[in-house]
């Protein structure tokens, strides 16, 4: 028998898990702070509300697994809280973070709820925007003893075999650290090769470059083909090269250090994400691909010149 599923969080990702999983069977309960997403949800005839106490009371009749979908840096207060969720949790209840929080908080948080009996899962999730559609990656750390439970849910969300219990408490959330990390090396690459042909004397058309990099080359990748959406419609023009860094780059530089392990083109990557702020560096044809290349896979807003 299926779980219920009660989702806190309808940003981009938090409804489309809750869309996934209802359009998969899965009773969806939701709540979100503000009433628009609200409004939108309830669209998809999936129940929603921005009554938190009004959530926790249906979700406690359907004996439902509780799924976070919020910024990592709300987490603690939204669980602990005089107001959170916490209060309402009871013994043997599931609670699963499918954000991208900090591995060792995630520990803390596992540790902490697991002295008043509730099961704390992390679920490292990867898809971006298109993860409704084509099924989300999903790495999870957590109690092997409600596995059982909680993997229908992962295997709906998944595109099949994409997800994997990977381990205790924080496993999860720390492999997802590491993608991202990796991701910021390779966007950067990306960004400086496509730099490099675009100031070549050769006139070069990068959309014909990006079809032949796409097919049987040993760059081919997701990347490189959102990189052909960019050249088919984005204004590279008009596009400011600020890169936003949410964190998970700085975590996985910071634990390569910790363990001993040299990150270099991680952190080089960081540093331009961090040079970016500076208007002199927002022309620069690299920052603009790398910019473009996260609102294609994420949906992140990119700030466009006058």
């Amino acid at each position: 028998m299926k779980p219920t599923v009660t989702i806190f969080g309808l940003g981009k990702m938090g409804a489309q898990i809750a869309r996934r999983l209802h359009k998969n069977k899965f009773k969806v309960l939701t709540w979100n702070r503000g009433e628009d997403k609200i409004k939108e949800i309830k669209k998809n005839k999936i129940f929603g509300t921005t009554n938190l106490e009004e959530v926790m009371f249906k979700s406690r009749a359907e004996k439902s697994v509780y799924w976070i979908m919020i910024p990592h840096d709300t987490v603690d207060e939204f669980i602990f809280g005089e107001n959170g969720i916490g209060k309402y949790l009871k013994k043997g209840d599931i609670v699963i973070d499918g954000g991208n929080s900090f591995y060792k908080e995630t520990i803390a948080r596992g540790e902490k709820l697991a002295k008043k009996g509730v099961y704390y899962f992390d679920s490292g999730t990867s898809g971006g925007v298109w993860g409704e559609k084509n099924g989300f990656a999903l790495m999870i750390g957590g109690p092997k003893q409600k596995w059982n439970i909680v993997e229908p849910i992962f295997k709906t969300l998944s595109s099949g075999d994409n997800y994997a219990y990977l381990g205790k408490s924080g496993a999860g959330h720390f492999t997802k650290m590491v993608h991202n990390g990796i991701e910021y090396g390779m966007m950067e690459a990306i960004g400086e090769g496509y730099a490099v042909l675009n100031a070549s004397p050769f006139k070069l058309n990068l959309k014909d470059v990006t079809r032949v990099y796409q097919q049987g080359s040993v760059v081919r990748s997701w990347l490189i083909d959102l990189c052909r959406n960019i050249f088919e419609t984005e204004d590279l023009k008009k596009t400011n090269g600020f890169i936003n860094a949410t964190g998970e780059g700085a975590w996985t530089v910071n634990a390569g250090k910790e363990f001993g392990v040299d990150v270099r083109v991680i952190e080089d990557a960081l540093n331009v994400r961090k040079e970016s702020s500076d208007p002199k560096n927002q022309d620069k044809f690299s920052n603009k691909i790398v910019s473009l290349l996260r609102k294609q896979f994420g949906g992140h807003g990119v700030t466009k010149n006058k």
